[in-house]
Parts: structure tokens; sequence; C-alpha cells
């Protein structure tokens, strides 16, 4: 670690080659090629995808390209308004050894750097430095991100267009507007977007059992690790699926990569055993979203990955802020658990569903017309 320290400070200091600029007031008829940075999770980078659209169509000649992390590729990839897509592996996924995944962010940098971009803009609520850095990496004339505060001050010269905080409580979607107002761009629909072309896996899957007619109840079984408060306990989901099933719903079971041995245990308490949809791919994860009558999840990327193609959302809440991350767009049913979600009762859930469930005016789980909500889902074919 010591050594990509080294390496890290090596090139702050050595290519850089400067620690303050002055590109001269902010002009948008310059403004030729833009790059957009975002290098945190699948949720952020989803609710970034309108200012995407609103800096397309603010500078419709321009070069728009983004750069990401490889676990949110799949989040922009066939992004309408961008014409390039860079991507970098962070150490801590674990694609690569530490000294791997910094050799490779500096060659993705490097190719960036060629491209002398004239605009690079970092969409993020508050300061980074890692955000900031990879933004004064870029090489970019005019860099626009939120201003540093505290003791991160000193580094305050990454952005030569700071801008102040949005006041608590904005909407992470509204967020990235305030960011991109103080360059005059806005824009009156801000709708989610995520390409999701047609999947022969989620088709040959329902079709496999029976649903090829039909909406299927999604139920996206998560845990975390890292944020407790957003568990709810095996036996809770595990009564949720056995109301379910019991009542004869369409009901399909999905999870993360990483939790397939966790659910596989959970559902052996459940009988007759829900069919299960997993997939590494985002795409073929959104894909059945998009086929879903109502998305069950707790609340984290799964529920924005949802909300981007529609799907209307009931979502099991613990203490992130509500205003700030709820789902943009869709009909939904939050409900909230106090300080965790473990908090919640079964009955609060089967409420939420049937209310949500009337409120869309549907029958059980029958394939009517597509949804697209206040969504920007894309089919091809």
């Amino acid at each position: 670690m010591k050594q990509v320290s080294l390496l890290s400070a090596s090139y702050n200091l050595a290519v850089l080659g400067r620690l303050r600029d002055d590109p001269g007031p902010f002009d948008p008829s310059r403004v030729r090629s833009i790059l957009v940075v975002r290098n945190d999770n699948i949720g952020d980078v989803i609710c970034t995808t309108p200012a995407i659209a609103a800096l397309r169509d603010a500078f419709p000649q321009a070069h728009l390209a983004a750069l990401v992390c490889t676990l949110t590729r799949e989040a922009l990839e066939g992004h309408p308004a961008l014409d390039e897509l860079f991507v970098y592996p962070k150490a801590k996924h674990r694609h690569y050894g530490p000294l791997a995944s910094h050799l490779k962010l500096m060659q993705v940098l490097g190719r960036i750097r060629r491209r002398r971009f004239d605009l690079a803009v970092a969409f993020r609520a508050d300061f980074s430095s890692s955000q900031a850095w990879l933004v004064y990496a870029s090489g970019a004339r005019w860099r626009l991100g939120p201003e540093a505060r505290g003791r991160r001050r000193r580094w305050g010269f990454y952005y030569n267009l700071p801008v102040p905080w949005a006041p608590a409580g904005t909407h992470e979607v509204l967020r990235c507007f305030h960011l991109l107002r103080h360059i005059q761009v806005d824009s009156p629909s801000k709708r989610l977007y995520l390409k999701v072309p047609e999947r022969p896996q989620v088709e040959k899957f329902l079709s496999s059992r029976g649903m090829e007619d039909l909406r299927p109840l999604v139920v996206n079984l998560t845990r975390w690790a890292y944020r407790p408060d957003r568990h709810w306990p095996d036996r809770r989901w595990q009564e949720l699926l056995q109301t379910l099933v019991r009542r004869d719903e369409p009901v399909v079971v999905t999870h993360a990569p990483a939790d397939r041995d966790w659910v596989q245990g959970l559902l052996a308490g459940v009988s007759p055993r829900p069919p299960v949809f997993f997939s590494p791919s985002l795409k073929e994860f959104a894909a059945l979203a998009a086929r879903a009558q109502v998305f069950v999840t707790a609340e984290g990327g799964p529920m924005h990955l949802a909300a981007a193609v529609g799907a209307p959302l009931v979502v099991l809440w613990g203490r992130t802020p509500l205003e700030v991350w709820r789902p943009w767009g869709v009909p939904q049913r939050i409900v909230q658990g106090g300080r965790s979600v473990a908090e919640i009762e079964l009955p609060r859930v089967l409420a939420a569903l049937e209310e949500l469930r009337a409120e869309l005016g549907g029958g059980a789980g029958l394939l009517v017309e597509e949804k697209t909500g206040g969504a920007g889902l894309e089919k091809d074919g």
C-alpha cells in the first residue's frame, strides 16, 4: 500500500505539474468535450443519468464521456447521451490487487488526458478527495464540483469551478442539477435512464415456469454486512415469501451475486420453494425488474435499478435520509423501520404491497402494456 501511495503522490506532483490554475471565465461556446466523473456506487450513478441527458441537450455537438468504476459500468452502458465510457477497477472491489488496480487507473487517466477535455463534472453531494483528484487528473480546462470544506479545503484547487453544496435534504437527482445550474444547465425532464435490451435469459426463465404472460411479484433478497441497519432478519424474509406462495402469487426471488449460498439456505425454510432468478449481469437483473408488477426490496442499489426501468416499488427503509435517496419517479410505498429495517413487521409490508397494487389498479400479475413510469427504459428489437 505504501508503494501505491507513493505512486499517487508522484503522479500528482510530477505528471499533473501544477497546483493552481486560472482557465479564465467559463465560456460554454468553447466547450467541445465533456467528461462526467462518478466514482461511487450503482444507485449514485443511476441518479446521475438525468443530469447526463441534460448535458447532452445543453451541448448537443460536444463529445460527452463518463468515467466510472468497473462495478457500475453497466449502469451507463448504452446511455444515448454518451459518446464514450471510461472504466477503471477499484482496489477495494478486488478485481485486481492494489498495485495492478492503480496501474490500470493510470492507463485510463493517460487516455483521458490525451483527449484534452474542455469540461469535467464531478457529480457528488459534497467534496470527495478521491473523486476530485480524478477530475483534476483528467487535465480538463474547467473542472466543476462541490467546494472543499474543513480539513479538505487544502485540496480545493482540484476544482476551478467550485460550487456550494446543495441544501440538506435535497434529493440526489436534484443535487446533480444544483451543480449544473452553476453553468446554466437545467432540464424540465429529470427521468432516470437505464438501457435494457431484450434479454433472452429473462424471457426463457419466465417461460420455463409458465410466467411468460404474467408480471411476477419480484422479491429481491438482500443483506448488508457493512450496514446492519438495512438487514431484514432471515425469518421475516421467509415469512413474507411463505405468505405469498401460499396465496399462489407469481413470485420470483432474485439476489446479488455474492448472496447465492445465503439465499439457498433461507429458501430451505419456504415451501413450496419460489423460483430464483440469478445473473451476474446488471442488465439481466434490471430486465427482470422491468417485468415486475411490484418489486420488493430493502433500500439500496437494486431499488434504484428497479426505479430506472419503471418498476413500482415496496421498499424496506432504515436510517438513510428518505428525502435524499427515496426511489425517483415511480409508484412506491416506503415501509420505515425507525433506526433499523429489522424493526419492520411483516403485516406492514403486506399492507404496503396491497395499497400499491390497489393504486396501480392491476390484476394478479397479468401482463399488460409496458410500464415506463418516470424512468427511461429502452428496449431493442
